[in-house]
């Protein structure tokens, strides 16, 4: 019997694996192909170049499931072009290829590869520590935003009155990996008060996480009140404005 060979009739079209798969959540995965005027022999998928799964229409059993880690296949919703996977977990991740045969007499073969990472979304907003107390003009108001955990890390910046705070007065801590492989990053903000910062009275502090573009959390936002103002003094000099921070409840999802 002749063995397989590439084909140029023969095609791919699509192959739809995730980029990234969330855990715990089902995918399906898409090989849709041109035959030509050739017939299908077989379909096989492969997960890091071990198969797990094989379609052949000519066969008694025309659906294989080959277990392995990672891999956990609903039957009834794969087929031809498809294979759909139940409660992704974390060895679910890998480099996935689509092969498809044709009968004879050309026994022709294609193929794709795609990768598909799998992440653990955070359960929370960021929270925000630091700032109690008071403060004069010229003096820092110091905060640090630490991440909720996830895998990877969310990733971190500040906004003040809803507008993005320059790099040059935060501070990035990086990444930290604890044993469950998870990750946490935290950011500080080292916001200079002036009265330019007070102009309307107010400002509204609060830091954002983004994570891929599935998701977004707000930590609560951090107010800074005017509690005293411009008042002057038995001697007629102007009291430096003292400023507090207090915190009220603000967690969105976006």
């Amino acid at each position: 019997m002749c063995g397989f060979s590439w084909s140029t009739s023969v095609s791919v079209t699509e192959l739809r694996v995730p980029s990234t798969a969330i855990l715990g959540e089902s995918v399906t995965l898409i090989c849709s192909y041109d035959l030509g005027n050739e017939e299908l022999y077989v379909v096989k998928w492969y997960k890091d170049e071990l198969e797990f799964y094989r379609f052949e229409p000519n066969d008694h059993n025309q659906s294989v499931y080959f277990p392995q880690p990672g891999i956990n296949i609903d039957l009834s919703k794969s087929g031809s072009n498809s294979v759909y996977l139940k409660n992704v977990v974390l060895d679910t991740a890998g480099t996935y290829k689509c092969q498809v045969s044709t009968e004879a007499p050309t026994y022709s073969f294609v193929q794709a590869v795609k990768e598909m990472d799998v992440i653990i979304l955070p359960m929370e907003g960021p929270r925000i520590s630091g700032g109690e107390g008071k403060y004069d003009f010229g003096d820092n108001v110091t905060l640090k935003c630490t991440s909720a955990k996830s895998k990877p890390a969310s990733k971190l910046r500040w906004l003040v009155n809803n507008e993005l705070v320059d790099d040059n007065i935060t501070i990035d801590h990086g990444v930290t990996i604890y044993k469950d492989n998870l990750e946490v990053t935290s950011k500080t903000l080292n916001l200079p008060v002036s009265e330019a910062f007070l102009s309307n009275g107010k400002v509204s502090i609060k830091c954002e996480a983004s994570f891929y573009d599935r998701l977004t959390l707000n930590s609560k936002d951090l107010t800074i009140l005017d509690t005293k103002g411009a008042a002057k003094n038995i001697t007629g000099s102007v009291s430096l404005l003292l400023i507090s921070l207090f915190v009220y409840l603000f967690c969105g999802f976006r």
